[in-house]
């Protein structure tokens, strides 16, 4: 720019000043500028809600700090990849995997958490082995995410990638290209300064026994294996509800929630499956009632769907003395009321259901679900008086609630509890609601003791949930039920599932099922007698409170003409993306998943920062 121009915007009148005073005048003006776009931007985000990248997209040199110079060159020799930030910025995460020379030397991740000060060099505060002994024979893919508001673990997810070098390994293996190994790791992260638990496990354990109180000192590893289509990895949507993370094994979808609680904790200890549907057949408190038209002396009654005897409960001790007078009073009255009454022919006495901790004239029974019959006050047939010096009836009783519907045969839920004691490990589990296999141990690897038969914990204790929803009965189901094709229907060959929504508050999970299926043409296509086949969707909500499902809604079908099925799943994934991109609600930057991966090694690049955006610090590689 010409000095002209410097000298009008330099001062008022557009006088030319000295060289140092127009230079300074020329960089102010620049700086004001330049603050004004800044606040300008900012007012916009307070409009938006939205801050630009390109805001910021170059730090000043303070807030960038080279990696070099925080870390020591031996461990950058030793092969650390550095992943990035944890949530709270107080800690900087790296793994090394390390494998022999030869082709059949299998993979050891370690993941290492460094305490970060701007002004001094990393420190290294915890080292950790992920995926527990597994026999890992190709280089993984990681991401480590953290939860939106539980800052107590971090998860780890591995997938192996099928190289060309591992090829003979895979074949050895018995593995192929249609299979995927996946690993999951969760991690408890590093204790504050000043921990009183871990401080008390320090003093009650000096020897070479644990350092850290259970909530800062455990691993939970699993692996499971997926196929074709692979399902594709979602931490927005998987890990949305603090400390579940929801597990596509391509045949069904596992919640599983991890959490560490004290004895005598007032927070709930279950966090899937809370609302359970109670029993099909609730006990009713009730008067003596008729009998059904039908049901009289026949003998028996169907009691929560077995068949019980009227004299008693079978195999049951003898009624006492003051239970079976109370009995045979209220049968007594009841014949009488039946017989002023009109009652059903061969009246005979009302079948009563023992119970021997109540003498009073009131009996508990369990009917099988339908229409309940209103309760019968003994004195009622008298025309209000009472009976053989009965008191008055009270008031009306409200009527009872109607019995909730029968819980699903298809809700699979288990949960285990552990204490931070070396233990059994838990191969002896033979458990088959356990969806997916798990180890649980200490930070050095040994198994941790599980707490059987209800046994009360002393202190901190670790729960592992899980719920889980299988693909083709809920497939089945939906198309029997709710899809209007289906009398058209076949079978299916292949489906893929994605998860549309994840509401924390409601727990509700909605997942869209891809689906390649057989049909018959509709009855308008004259001369088509053989199955085509068609591409449609199923959406379905998932309640984790109850385990059941509900359908959204059901695509029609389209036929699949000269497609293969690759093309058909990359289409269906992205009107996946399109719908979930259509619903997108930008989340505030304390709910969002932290989410760290190594994706630039696996792509023969590195990262050129690690940036912590909401402190705004940056370490450049």
């Amino acid at each position: 720019m010409a000095p002209s121009s410097k000298s009008e915007r330099g001062g008022p009148g557009g006088k030319r000043g000295p060289a140092g005073a127009a230079s300074g005048s020329s960089a102010g003006s620049g700086s004001r500028g330049r603050r004004d776009h800044v606040v300008r931007q900012l007012d916009r985000v307070k409009i938006s809600g939205q801050l630009s990248p390109r805001l910021f997209r170059k730090l000043p040199p303070r807030v960038c700090v080279s990696l070099k110079s925080i870390v020591d060159e031996d461990f950058l020799c030793a092969g650390h990849i550095f992943l990035g930030f944890s949530k709270c910025g107080r800690y900087v995460l790296s793994y090394t995997s390390s494998s022999g020379d030869d082709d059949f030397s299998f993979y050891i991740y370690h993941l290492y958490w460094w305490e970060f000060n701007v002004h001094s060099k990393l420190k290294l505060v915890r080292q950790v082995r992920l995926f527990q002994d597994e026999e890992i024979y190709s280089d993984l893919y990681l991401t480590v995410c953290e939860w939106p508001s539980d800052t107590s673990k971090v998860i780890v997810f591995g997938f192996n990638t099928r190289s060309a070098t591992g090829l003979m390994v895979n074949m050895m293996m018995m593995s192929d290209e249609n299979h995927r190994d996946i690993y999951v790791s969760a991690v408890a992260v590093p204790p504050p300064r000043h921990c009183p638990s871990c401080r008390d496990v320090a003093l009650a354990h000096p020897g070479p026994g644990p350092r850290h109180c259970l909530r800062h000192g455990f691993l939970l590893h699993t692996k499971f294996q997926v196929v074709y289509p692979f399902p594709t990895f979602q931490p927005a949507f998987q890990l949305r509800k603090d400390q579940v993370v929801l597990l596509n094994t391509s045949y069904s979808l596992v919640a599983c929630a991890v959490a560490v609680h004290a004895a005598g904790d007032s927070s709930p200890s279950q966090l899937l499956y809370s609302h359970r549907h109670p029993p099909p057949c609730p006990p009713r408190r009730v008067l003596a009632q008729a009998e059904e038209p039908g049901g009289a002396g026949g003998g028996q009654r169907e009691v929560g769907g077995a068949q019980r005897r009227g004299g008693g409960a079978a195999g049951g001790p003898p009624l006492s003395p003051a239970v079976a007078k109370a009995k045979e009073f209220v049968a007594d009255i009841f014949r009488r009321a039946q017989g002023a009454a009109g009652g059903a022919p061969g009246g005979g006495p009302e079948e009563e259901d023992e119970d021997e901790d109540d003498a009073s004239d009131t009996t508990f029974r369990c009917d099988p679900p339908g229409p309940a019959s209103p309760p019968v006050h003994p004195a009622a047939p008298r025309g209000g008086g009472s009976a053989l010096g009965e008191p008055p009836p009270g008031p009306p009783r409200a009527p009872p609630a109607p019995p909730a519907p029968p819980e699903p045969g298809y809700v699979n839920y288990t949960k285990l509890r552990f204490v931070l004691e070396p233990g059994e490990p838990q191969d002896e589990y033979e458990d088959d609601k356990i969806s997916l296999p798990f180890v649980v141990t200490d930070l050095r690897g040994r198994s941790l003791k599980p707490l059987r038969d209800r046994a009360t914990a002393q202190g901190q204790y670790l729960t592992v949930e899980q719920l889980t929803l299988d693909f083709e009965y809920v497939i089945n189901e939906v198309i029997r039920n709710d899809a209007a094709w289906s009398r058209q229907f076949c079978s299916f060959s292949d489906y893929d599932i994605v998860i549309l929504e994840v509401c924390p508050e409601t727990n509700q999970v909605i997942i869209n099922i891809g689906l390649l299926l057989l049909a018959f043409p509709s009855p308008d296509e004259e001369g088509q007698l053989r199955p085509k086949t068609y591409h449609t969707s199923l959406k379905v909500a998932w309640d984790l409170n109850s385990g059941t499902f509900v359908t959204v809604g059901v695509g029609d079908l389209t036929e699949v003409k000269g497609q293969t099925s690759g093309s058909v799943w990359s289409s269906y994934r992205k009107g996946c993306v399109d719908t979930v991109m259509r619903w997108l609600v930008p989340e505030s930057p304390g709910r969002v998943v932290n989410r760290m991966t190594n994706e630039a090694l696996h792509k023969g690049c590195s990262l050129k920062v690690l940036a912590d955006n909401e402190r705004y610090t940056w370490i450049v590689l």
